[in-house]
């Protein structure tokens, strides 16, 4: 059995930021399951990294923290934060780098299931192996792509410990909607509305893709975050509430489109042979539901925050513990701010370790 300084669950965003700030003299380990860190930082941004968003709590600090690293970032138009080489997997090398030049272990294929205390120290388990730490960061990640290795485990072992965790479902997802047109593939830009019980509840302007069977886009993803079961209600149920309206032609008003033959000329044909000019600016879809965890992009619910200090990261119920990124009940619209919440948490907890 190895006994740790820190025990870092999880080599995601926050495991690996929370590795490049911790001490270089404290005795640390990464518990990853995949056969290599930063699958998902890798995967993410289609392989660019949006790393932060201009708008986003903290901005400053994980800029500075890139830097540190070596890792210039440039922002976009829309304020999205890119590293200048457009590379992801320079966000992974620059950390890697930090880490390997301390005095940390990573151990790659290592699914950590359990977590118990035993004598003032924390034992964490994959079923063959256990490993010993004074600390451990909890940095498991979601459930979103579990192909990447985030199958939700981060939210046993919480539980597991006596922390609340407020029921996860995807968002940040396309959407299926029922009775769906032949539209796959077409793409137009235009607004899009959702709608509960017949009255609005968000709304996202951009580009609005057509699926076999319902809509994607990133303004579509963003929507999802309001669509959700009430306590006690059955999500099929739920999903029954919802509409999305898509308004098509936002340059022009209802009486300009209402009054043309066709509404080709503003979309393109293949759209215009489904959607009359009188429902170009409210082209209503039944929402039958998001797609699963396999195309969702990122997790909401987690454990409570009310069990948790979120200017150190610690629980409030097991000294010792720290509890980051996806694990935690915050979920964010789609522009870098949920890569921001990992990486900030990540540095958080490490800097109360080292007692900053």
């Amino acid at each position: 059995m190895s006994n740790y300084d820190v025990c870092i669950i999880g080599g995601g965003a926050a495991g690996l930021a929370a590795a490049a700030t911790l001490k270089d003299n404290y005795r640390v380990c990464i518990l990853e399951k995949n056969t290599v860190p930063g699958k998902k930082i890798l995967a993410s941004g289609g392989g660019r990294c949006n790393i932060t968003n201009a708008s986003a709590e903290g901005l400053e600090e994980t800029v500075e923290f890139f830097r540190g690293l070596g890792l210039e970032l440039y922002c976009d138009a829309e304020g999205r934060y890119y590293p200048y080489s457009n590379q992801s997997s320079d966000v992974v090398a620059l950390l890697l780098a930090s880490i390997n030049n301390k005095n940390t272990k990573i151990n790659t294929g290592f699914s950590a299931g359990s977590i118990r205390t035993e004598g003032g120290k924390f034992c964490i388990s994959d079923g063959s192996r256990e490993i010993t730490a004074d600390k451990v960061i909890l940095a498991a990640g979601g459930k979103s792509y579990p192909n990447l290795g985030t199958t939700g485990d981060g939210y046993s072992m919480a539980r597991s410990l006596g922390h609340q965790v407020n029921r996860v479902y995807p968002v940040l997802a396309p959407v299926e909607c029922e009775n769906m047109p032949s539209l796959k593939g077409i793409r137009a830009k235009g607004v899009a509305t959702l709608l509960k019980d017949g009255k609005p509840v968000d709304s996202e302007a951009g580009e609005i893709q057509f699926t076999e069977d319902g809509v994607s886009g990133i303004c579509i993803f963003n929507l999802t975050m309001s669509i959700k079961a009430e306590e006690g209600e059955k999500p099929l149920e739920a999903m029954k509430r919802y509409e999305i309206s898509l308004d098509l032609a936002p340059d022009f008003t209802q009486e300009e489109v209402a009054a043309r033959t066709s509404s080709m000329g503003i979309v393109t044909e293949r759209l215009a042979q489904v959607i009359k000019p009188a429902d170009l600016k409210d082209y209503r879809l039944k929402v039958k539901g998001t797609k699963g965890w396999k195309q969702a992009q990122c997790t909401a619910g987690g454990v409570d925050l009310s069990q948790v200090n979120m200017d150190t990261m610690e629980s409030l119920l097991i000294p010792g513990l720290y509890i980051t990124g996806e694990v935690l009940d915050v979920q964010h619209k789609c522009g870098g701010f949920n890569l921001q919440n990992a990486w900030l948490t990540g540095i958080k907890a490490a800097r109360h370790i080292n007692g900053i």
